[in-house]
């Protein structure tokens, strides 16, 4: 089942991203970055099928035309159009028989080689969902920009008898900032890093 408030802020980021692409040349001059922010993992996009077309759960395979449909949309040159169109077409995917995934699995904050701690990312009851959101969430709190910050995780599809991998990402320093300036949840996209598994991490990141 898909995360509500996740597709609605899907939604909304792409109302804001359309907004701005229709006027790039009022861009208010940027401000300082703060010296720590706070940085949540609010949730996922993942793929309806593996990365050879099978679906998570089941014997069964994800139909080629919902693939070339969803790499249509990962070419969407802003990345919170695509997560959102990518998010409500994995939604209605789900609720067609391709047996989604129960994604959970954990993510950890380094600044300077140093961990800042590591998070579960899991909600209880998720079943079913290419569109996973997290309990919490998961949040780091007084992180420091510096150069080198980065998190680190990965997902797990929970299975009765043996767990399949989803697959691991990274969120680096300049994603933290343009979620910072965008002021809302914010997608990173991260399909070249998971054998296309991964599409996009929902990332919220605020000034402390």
């Amino acid at each position: 089942m898909a995360s509500r408030p996740l597709l609605q802020a899907a939604s909304q980021a792409a109302s804001l991203c359309g907004l701005a692409l229709g006027c790039a040349a009022c861009k208010p001059a940027e401000e300082p970055l703060p010296a720590h922010v706070r940085v949540s993992i609010d949730g996922a996009v993942i793929s309806p099928a593996k990365a050879d077309g099978r679906q998570w759960d089941g014997m069964g395979t994800v139909p080629a035309g919902a693939l070339t449909a969803i790499g249509d949309m990962l070419r969407t040159a802003h990345p919170a159009a695509a997560a959102a169109s990518v998010a409500g077409f994995a939604a209605e995917a789900a609720g067609a028989g391709t047996e989604p995934p129960e994604p959970f699995g954990s993510a950890e904050l380094f600044v300077g080689g140093r961990s800042l701690g590591r998070l579960a990312l899991d909600r209880p009851g998720q079943r079913d969902t290419c569109t996973p959101g997290w309990k919490g969430p998961p949040t780091w709190r007084r992180v420091p920009l510096a150069p080198d910050v980065h998190v680190s995780g990965e997902l797990i599809d929970r299975d009765l008898v043996s767990d399949d991998f989803i697959g691991r990402f990274a969120i680096h320093r300049d994603h933290l900032v343009e979620a910072l300036r965008a002021r809302t949840v914010y997608p990173v996209a991260v399909g070249d890093q998971a054998a296309g598994q991964v599409l996009f991490v929902w990332i919220e990141v605020w000034p402390e």
